[in-house]
């Protein structure tokens, strides 16, 4: 990573045996980074489009990769590419896939906070099908399940083999689609008995956080030979 190529580096003796090894000096703070932060006329707003890698828009604005390391010198939330860069369409939908491999029963009744136990395997009663409860939260209208055999049918009452417990379900999904929370027309998150509430899901509240990470602060293109510039001086200085 070329970003590292400007920082010194110091002989460390990671493990206290007089073995040295020379490593980044990460400490080294640059006093560019909060002057070119703090002083507007330095920067501009991007908004990076799906697919798009820093290198990618390194090229774009400056007709380079080689600056691609500058988005993360001035956007402080921006510290490791594959967690706060956004993810493509592509990449997102795998993220998906990946994070959510449970599903959930849903539930319209709020009469469940004291039934049912993390680990019991549920039952249809009329479809005879079997999942084993993950976890529930009965503000959000849902029961976690696990290693699903058969279909659920929706209306139908599940029994807890366990408990003995019995509800009504409305149906079943994948977790990525179950209520993460409830917002109104404002959005301000609320209660799901709420009658302007709205369902965001696991997978709508991810992708948002995805979206707010495409708006990202640029040097402009007429300033960054000057930031490098002072960049490589205040590091080495």
């Amino acid at each position: 990573m070329k970003y590292f190529r400007y920082f010194p580096k110091l002989d460390y003796d990671l493990d206290d045996n007089k073995q040295f090894r020379q490593a980044v000096d990460l400490f080294r703070i640059s006093k560019v980074v909060s002057s070119v932060e703090d002083d507007i006329t330095f920067y501009r707003y991007y908004t990076i489009q799906d697919g798009e890698r820093p290198d990618h828009v390194s090229q774009s604005l400056y007709n380079t990769v080689d600056y691609y390391w500058t988005f993360f010198l001035v956007n402080t939330n921006l510290k490791n590419y594959y967690t706060d860069w956004p993810r493509s369409r592509q990449k997102f939908d795998e993220y998906l896939e990946e994070t959510y491999k449970t599903e959930y029963i849903g539930i319209d009744t709020y009469d469940f906070f004291d039934k049912f136990e993390a680990g019991e395997t549920v039952q249809g009663l009329i479809s005879g099908a079997r999942a084993t409860i993950v976890s529930k939260n009965t503000s959000m209208g849902w029961i976690e399940i696990k290693d699903r055999v058969g279909t659920f049918q929706s209306n139908e009452i599940v029994r807890g083999l366990t408990s003995l417990d019995f509800i009504t379900i409305s149906g079943v999904g994948s977790f990525k689609d179950a209520a993460h929370h409830y917002e109104d027309g404002d959005g301000n998150w609320v209660p799901r008995s709420e009658p302007s509430a709205a369902i965001v899901t696991y997978a709508d509240y991810d992708f948002q956080l995805n979206e707010d990470k495409r708006e990202i602060r640029v040097i402009r293109p007429e300033f960054v030979d000057q930031v490098v510039t002072q960049f490589r001086e205040s590091i080495n200085g």
